[in-house]
């Protein structure tokens, strides 16, 4: 049921609020937007440190006479300074490499290094090539070891050890990927020795740190880059002003390695390290990096962007701009959903392309219905589904200019292909689309910005005999099938719309069970009541809330799902 989005079409063009504008502390042009410098000196930590002392973007927004684009650069201090990684054998204490951190006025430094070389390694005695760097330290700093800019192919350990030999602190795979990562806060002051090693079958670390012939052998090898730096941590804090229903997106370039949007009230909004927007469609104004994220605010108010994670200088894009369907002249967006199969090009799904697709109809005898039961269970769908993305958004959403027109395969001519249609095609199997999940959406869209998709949600592993994903898990005598049926097949179309209009994946395993739950908790999301068994008078109503992102998504924070599709499916002005 997690969706695995890996191509997009082109849609509607998305309008970006930006006029040139000049304020104290920015530049801005008709071309690249608001140009700000960070106030805080590159040398400096702890001035835009904290909520309270974040520095305001206050002409970027999409207010009356503001900006939708700005860069800011700015600087994690301490910047680093590239060293070489010293000659072997520096694989022990005694002769590890000098960094020049806390004696030669560093506080920082990056070096690229070989494991598997030198007289231990592989052309050697084969006991394990050991890197290590001295660092003089203070009390109160934090000492941090990242080998996230090494080859993807490299696993990497690193760990700190103090003057005396003794291990502190490791880490095998804390940064991206295969890399370590770790950050150790020193309570004395004095020489430490931060070791990079490869990933070992028998054992990570020497025997004797004082002995470089010491190791078990059998590391793993190749080219590493480690960041060592002894400061205290620097995170920079700025503050944007956004109206309820903005889009805001962000990215990285350079330093920094985590992202995060704190709302008004203190709370984490969305946190992420790594690319959140690599599901959204080409026609979405957010920008992309390698470090980004997407965000529509529910409430009015000063909203923190924090960048931290790193050292050196950055550059953070962000962009505001208003929901697509609200900048759209079109109209409404539209979801026709189809229960008839047939031709289907699930290429901007990632399938196979054209592809033939059972409906609908090919299922129910799997579930214990017929022919006569199909429009029955059409219209519970069809039920369920307006309640979730319709009568919800408009009667508890924030935004009051909801719209959004549902149609579907029985009742509608199919307007698939006319502006701001998108559809969900409910039926097929993986033979037929070459997907292999349950529920697939073309894109993750915060603010809705393209607004001629498709979705699908297959029906072969919902109608098995039996499962965790089957229906059939759920039934039993006591069971209205049709109303069973259409409700949980409804969930399941409500899940995929709430990917189209902006909503990632949220966390099955927690006590909130959302329309955006990811693979977890099956019976919760299909509705099924404390009796355990699907259609019967205590089955629960499943909608979009606020819950945890998925830990498979790599974010974290609170998701306002409920909002999120409200400002997603808003009013053309």
């Amino acid at each position: 049921m997690n969706p695995r989005i890996r191509r997009t079409l082109l849609a509607t063009s998305a309008v970006v609020v930006a006029v040139a504008v000049s304020v104290q502390g920015a530049s801005a042009s008709t071309t690249s937007g608001l140009n700000y410098h960070e106030n805080e000196a590159a040398t400096a930590a702890g001035q835009n440190d904290t909520v309270a002392k974040q520095q305001n973007l206050g002409a970027l927004g999409t207010g009356y006479g503001k900006t939708g684009t700005a860069t800011v650069h700015g600087t994690l201090s301490p910047a680093p300074v590239a060293i070489a990684a010293g000659d072997e054998d520096n694989g022990s204490i005694p002769l590890a490499t000098a960094t020049g951190i806390g004696t030669g006025g560093r506080k920082a430094i990056t070096a690229t290094g070989q494991l598997g070389d030198g007289p231990h390694g592989v052309l050697g005695d084969k006991t394990g090539d050991f890197d290590f760097y001295k660092v003089t330290g203070v009390a109160g700093q934090t000492l941090t070891v990242s080998t996230d800019g090494s080859l993807a192919s490299t696993n990497t350990v690193v760990a700190v050890y103090n003057a005396a030999g003794q291990l502190l602190a490791s880490d095998d795979d804390g940064g991206f990927g295969l890399q370590g990562k770790l950050a150790y806060r020193l309570t004395a002051g004095g020489d430490y020795y931060v070791l990079v090693t490869g990933k070992s079958a028998v054992n990570d670390f020497p025997a004797d740190p004082n002995n470089s012939a010491s190791g078990p052998g059998d590391p793993d090898t190749g080219a590493y880059q480690v960041l060592i730096a002894a400061a205290p941590v620097d995170k920079d804090y700025y503050g944007v002003y956004l109206n309820k229903g903005d889009v805001l997106g962000g990215s990285l370039a350079d330093s920094g390695k985590r992202l995060t949007v704190i709302q008004p009230n203190n709370s984490v909004a969305i946190s992420t390290d790594l690319s959140a927007t690599f599901s959204v469609p080409a026609v979405s104004p957010l920008p992309r990096g390698d470090v980004d994220f997407s965000y529509v605010a529910g409430k009015a108010g000063w909203y923190t962007v924090t960048v931290t994670d790193g050292f050196g200088a950055y550059d953070l894009n962000l962009v505001t701009s208003r929901p697509g369907t609200q900048t759209d002249p079109v109209g409404p967006q539209t979801f026709f959903l189809d229960f008839n199969g047939g031709e289907v090009d699930t290429a901007p799904l990632g399938g196979t392309g054209v592809s033939q697709l059972s409906g609908l109809s090919t299922f129910l005898p799997s579930w214990g219905l017929t022919a006569a039961d199909e429009s029955a269970v059409i219209s519970k769908v069809v039920a369920v589904v307006k309640e979730n993305v319709k009568t919800d958004l408009i009667n508890k959403g924030l935004n009051p200019n909801v719209a959004v027109n549902l149609k579907n395969s029985r009742d509608d001519a199919d307007t698939f292909g006319a502006a701001n249609v998108s559809r969900v095609v409910v039926g097929g199997t993986p033979a037929e689309s070459g997907l292999g999940t349950i529920g697939t959406s073309q894109s993750v869209d915060p603010g809705n910005f393209a607004h001629e998709e498709t979705a699908l949600v297959q029906l072969d592993l919902v109608s098995q005999p039996d499962g965790p994903y089957s229906f059939n898990s759920y039934l039993t005598p006591a069971s209205n099938r049709v109303a069973f049926v259409g409700q949980a097949l409804g969930n399941l179309v409500s899940r995929e719309i709430g990917h189209l209009v902006g909503n990632f994946d949220t966390d099955p395993d927690n006590a909130v069970t959302d329309l955006m739950d990811a693979d977890g908790n099956f019976p919760a999301f299909f509705g099924v009541g404390t009796d355990g068994i699907g259609g019967t008078a205590d089955d629960k109503d499943v909608d979009f809330g606020k819950d945890a992102y998925s830990p498979a998504t790599g974010l974290t924070g609170t998701q306002d799902t409920l909002n999120t599709a409200a400002w997603g499916l808003s009013k053309p002005c």
